[in-house]
This record gives structure tokens, C-alpha cells and sequence, in this order.
């Protein structure tokens, strides 16, 4: 006798697919996490880099250059990647090159391919610069508004008594961190955690925060 063969129910249908939806979300907030991780380990390598370079370029010149103290520099901006590009103690592609030298600091030798040519942007920073594919005009050009806040940060020791604190532009209040030049990223939402909740909550800090003398 011929068995016919049996269908899926409607059931046994909706079951399986509800099953490899949930399997599916699964798989994204997993996928997610780990993007979010990988961000968060390249900006806390990215502020290290420029904690180091800071120190590197301080032991070299023996004095911050007069004119970063003027201007009040906090951020990686163009000029600041130009000094750190031209020595070679930041990898970073912000001018152009003749040869193995940088070309000078003007707005025809900015690398209009490269992610930095706004500056020394963290990871959040960059992906909102590929999407928005801005080129840079001249020296003073900001980055587009969704990457501006993602500029590295940093705060120098400018009367070199070997501590940072918050009149040399250290968030938080009250507080103060031994050490030439700190550096941080604002994280993904491009605020100072420790103005806000006096903690890093997303941001990467280039010291640890149990270091903070009150």
C-alpha cells in the first residue's frame, strides 16, 4: 500500500522558523559584542600610542612647543598629527609624503584618503568618517558632526611639576594624575565619562583611574 508523504503542519512551520529567528538574534548581538569589544581594544591602543608619543616628544624637546600652550591644544587634531607624523612617533598618515619626509604642514599636502585627515579620530570617529566620505578643505577644516567629538583627547603637564589636574584640562573634579601627558577617547557616544559620572564608563583612559589623587 502507498503511504503518501506527510507535509509540514502550519505548526511545525512556524515553530522552525521561530526557532531560527531566535537563533538569528542571537548570532547579531553576538556579532555585536564582539564589534564593540575590537572598538574598544583599538582606542585603548590608540590613546596608549599617543600617551607614549606625547611622553617620547616631551624627554626629546624638553619643553611642550609654546604654541600648542597658546592655542590651549586638547585634541589630535591636523597640527598636532602633523608634529607627531613628522617626527615619526605616530603612525599616522594625515600629510603626504616626499620620499620618507612629510611635506609641510599645508592644506595642498593633507591626504585626502587617508581616515586621519581630520585628525587622530578613535574608532567610532573613523567608521562615521567612511560613511560620510567628507574631504578635508584646509588646516581649520572640522570633521563632519557625527565624528567630532571622537577626536583623541588629551591634557599636557604645562608647568611640569610632574602632575596633570583639572587646570590643565584633566576631566573630573578636584582630580589630579602624576604623569607628563594623558590621553583618552570618549567612547562611542562622544562624551567624557568623568565629567559626567566622575568614572570611565565607555571611555579609554591612558592611565588607570584608581591613579586619580583627590
Amino acid at each position: 500500500m502507498n503511504k503518501r508523504r506527510r507535509g509540514f503542519t502550519l505548526v511545525e512551520m512556524l515553530v522552525v522558523i521561530g526557532i531560527l529567528g531566535i537563533l538569528s538574534a542571537a548570532m547579531l548581538s553576538s556579532f555585536s559584542h564582539v564589534q564593540s569589544a575590537a572598538r574598544k581594544a583599538e582606542a585603548q591602543k590608540q590613546v596608549a600610542e599617543v600617551a607614549t608619543a606625547l611622553t617620547v616628544f616631551l624627554q626629546l624637546e624638553r619643553t611642550w612647543p609654546q604654541e600648542w600652550l597658546d592655542k590651549g591644544k586638547r585634541e589630535m587634531d591636523i597640527e598636532m598629527c602633523w608634529y607627531m607624523q613628522s617626527r615619526k612617533l605616530l603612525d599616522v598618515t594625515t600629510f603626504l609624503y616626499e620620499g620618507s619626509t612629510v611635506k609641510p604642514m599645508t592644506a595642498d599636502n593633507l591626504n585626502d584618503q587617508s581616515l586621519d585627515r581630520f585628525g587622530m579620530l578613535d574608532p567610532w570617529g573613523r567608521r562615521a568618517l567612511k560613511k560620510s566620505k567628507v574631504k578635508a578643505s584646509g588646516l581649520d577644516t572640522k570633521p563632519p558632526a557625527e565624528a567630532e567629538n571622537h577626536l583623541i583627547q588629551f591634557c599636557l603637564d604645562q608647568n611640569y611639576d610632574g602632575w596633570v589636574d583639572q587646570s590643565e584640562g584633566l576631566p573630573g573634579k578636584g582630580a589630579k594624575v602624576r604623569a607628563s601627558a594623558l590621553v583618552w577617547s570618549r567612547g562611542p557616544d562622544g562624551l567624557d565619562d568623568l565629567d559626567r559620572f566622575g568614572k570611565p564608563v565607555d571611555d579609554s583612559l591612558s592611565w588607570p583611574h584608581a591613579r586619580y589623587e583627590k
